[in-house]
């Protein structure tokens, strides 16, 4: 961090110094400035494929369902599949919907959730694969909600007679008493929130991004996209995050708390994606 300073200090030796004109200074000048650095750590090799390729473990995602944090967002974030349902996603300029059973499974979840009936357990051995389980308690469910959660079942593939399954993200292991999931890794979460971008017409014309629409979720899966970024040539002001690329503002609107919402968690996601990675050197950039 660098400091410069400013100081001036003016002093008067009495008031008959000051009838006499006899009047005295000193000080110091100079300037002060304050400059924070920021620290990039490029990624590369293992460090890379570990931070940027490997797909986020279930057992970290339904970690974060039990201690309360929204399922049907966090999945819609987090998961790439369930038991090959895909999540929407965008692939070589391809852009997929959210297949039907993938939204009928995040939705059951917010309604398994909300009414307390589900319970997630972990268990973690040395010399094993941690193991996850998901607990149902259909009780806790009205008529027509039962009702959906064995149509779920059927779709999955799973035994609708059984209300406990396990969580597991090998193919090997999917069978009529487990859910096979799919997370996905970090790069797979920064395309799938980019389908939100409002690409600018000069950015098209000019062939600095593709002309991808945004994926017409409503129209198959009843939901809405992850996140809205606005982009125009003026500066939007009171947004609650902007940034400027090549001419043009892009940002989230402060309004949209369900974008904002989506930020903050897949925020979260990152850092437990990156939190084992460790890196080498470090370039220091000077901020003003």
């Amino acid at each position: 961090m660098e400091h410069t300073g400013t100081a001036r200090l003016i002093g008067k030796r009495g008031i008959s110094d000051v009838l006499t004109n006899d009047q005295a200074e000193a000080g110091w000048v100079g300037k002060f400035a304050e400059r924070p650095t920021i620290l990039y750590k490029p990624l590369s090799g293992e460090n890379y494929v570990n931070a940027m390729l490997t797909p986020a473990k279930p057992a970290s995602v339904f970690a974060l369902i039990e201690s309360g944090w929204p399922a049907d967002h966090l999945s819609r974030i987090a998961l790439r599949s369930v038991s090959g349902n895909f999540n929407s996603s965008a692939q070589y300029g391809v852009m997929h919907r959210t297949d039907v059973a993938f939204a009928q499974f995040i939705t059951m979840l917010k309604v398994l959730q909300a009414a307390d009936a589900m319970r997630v357990s972990i268990r973690k051995n040395e010399k094993k694969p941690e193991t996850v389980t998901l607990r149902i308690f259909p009780e806790k469910l009205t008529i027509n909600q039962r009702s959906d959660l064995r149509d779920l079942k059927q779709r999955l593939g799973l035994d609708v007679s059984k209300n406990s399954f396990g969580i597991v993200n090998d193919s090997d292991f999917h069978n009529q008493e487990n859910v096979f999931i799919q997370g996905r890794s970090l790069l797979q979460v920064l395309v799938a929130l980019s389908t939100g971008v409002q690409i600018p017409e000069t950015h098209i014309s000019s062939r600095v991004a593709p002309p991808l629409k945004p994926i017409p979720e409503k129209d198959m899966s009843g939901l809405l996209p992850l996140m809205e970024i606005q982009s125009g040539s003026e500066n939007p002001g009171d947004a609650y995050v902007a940034v400027k690329y090549l001419g043009m503002w892009f940002w989230i609107d402060k309004t949209d708390h369900f974008s904002k919402r989506s930020l903050q968690y897949a925020l979260t996601l990152i850092t437990l994606l990156d939190s084992n990675n460790k890196q080498g050197g470090s370039v220091v950039i000077p901020v003003n």
